[in-house]
C-alpha cells in the first residue's frame, strides 16, 4: 500500500495562485495571476505545481503584492 508523504518544508498559508487574486482583488489594488505569478518568481517566492494549479505562500504572497504596490504608487 502507497503512503503519502507530507512534505515538511510546505507552508501551512498555502493557497491556489487564483484564490490569491481574488483575495487581493479586495485590497482596491487588483493584480492578473500572470503578473502575480511574475512578481513572485522576481522575489523568489516558490510555486509549487499540484494539480494544474499553482500554490503559494499567503505570507509571501502579501508582500510580494504590497512590494508591487509600493512600485506603483506615485506617492509624494
Amino acid at each position: 500500500m502507497a503512503t503519502a508523504l507530507a512534505n515538511p518544508y510546505v507552508p501551512r498559508d498555502e493557497r491556489k495562485m487564483d484564490d490569491a487574486v481574488i483575495l487581493l482583488e479586495e485590497t482596491g489594488y487588483p493584480i492578473s495571476k500572470s503578473t502575480l505569478e511574475r512578481q513572485c518568481r522576481k522575489h523568489g517566492v516558490p510555486l509549487t505545481r499540484r494539480n494544474r494549479a499553482n500554490w503559494v505562500s499567503w505570507t509571501a504572497v502579501l508582500k510580494v503584492h504590497a512590494a508591487w504596490v509600493d512600485s506603483r504608487d506615485d506617492l509624494p
